[in-house]
């Protein structure tokens, strides 16, 4: 029988966070949620989970939390799109820098010794070679990058501090539970909600375009592989299935899902 963990999951309020949190109760760990529903929603997190509505950027929630019992933390929370990041690029940094920062600065301070963190592969930026391997440059396009390369660096630093700590690049994330009001975010849900609302899809770009899809069920396989492994401190992983995935491709798939021969795009 596995040892069972009391677990902070930061961003369980929403769409990856969420699923995480219901497995790991599944698997009777004791779960903590921390979000505070910038993004995420209420109703995502489950029943049985604690749930503490705190912002993860400010020094001081740090106090109010400094007494949850905790071995492992899984930090999910932050802004959630690169498109938005350019509306307000601070609160982008203080989502993902700041909050990275007083997270792994309380696990020393509390001695946690296991830390995972969900990066993102638009670290990588314009790949130059496919596929996209863990060595490949990181070149950001978007704040959210940006960000999210800073938060890794000092998720790195706290490995030779003594904490150990994996970071997974999450490729794009599908599957249900994801915001259908946020057209931001999420190539699959972005056009499926179009098409909910019986309203001609928006796509942005070339329907050659494509992208690497992975399934929420998968991405959290990974974690609570990660989790249970020894050998998966100190490494960074993508999380991705290796292949390519066409946005005409995704197009076609929700028009046939809805029964349908056709459907009005707008490009």
């Amino acid at each position: 029988m596995r040892n069972k963990k009391n677990i902070v999951v930061t961003g369980g309020a929403g769409f990856i966070g969420s699923h995480l949190a219901s497995r790991l109760l599944e698997e009777r760990h004791k779960v903590t949620i921390l979000d505070n529903l910038s993004t995420g929603r209420e109703e995502n997190i489950p029943p049985k989970a604690e749930f503490i509505n705190t912002d993860l950027g400010r020094e001081d929630t740090y106090e109010r939390i400094r007494n949850i019992p905790c071995d492992i933390i899984f930090h999910l929370a932050g802004q959630s799109s690169g498109e938005a990041s350019f509306h307000d690029p601070l609160y982008d940094l203080r989502s993902h820098v700041m909050s990275t920062f007083w997270l792994l600065k309380w696990c020393g301070d509390k001695h946690i010794p296991r830390f995972i963190y969900t990066s993102s592969m638009s670290t990588y930026g314009d790949p130059l070679q496919l596929s996209v391997n863990e060595d490949h440059p990181q070149n950001p396009k978007t704040y959210y990058a940006a960000a999210k390369i800073s938060a890794e660096a000092y998720v790195k630093l706290y490995q030779t501090l003594g904490i150990d700590t994996t970071i997974f690049r999450l490729f794009s994330v599908y599957g249900p539970g994801q915001n259908l009001g946020n057209r931001m975010q999420g190539m699959v849900s972005i056009y499926l909600s179009y098409m909910l609302e019986g309203a001609p899809i928006v796509v942005k770009g070339s329907p050659e375009r494509f992208r690497d899809l992975i399934y929420i069920d998968d991405v959290v396989n990974a974690c609570i592989t990660a989790m249970e492994s020894p050998t998966a401190s100190g490494k960074i992983y993508n999380v991705a299935r290796g292949e390519k995935t066409k946005v005409k491709d995704i197009l076609n798939g929700l028009i046939h899902a809805f029964g349908l021969s056709d459907y009005p795009i707008t490009y």
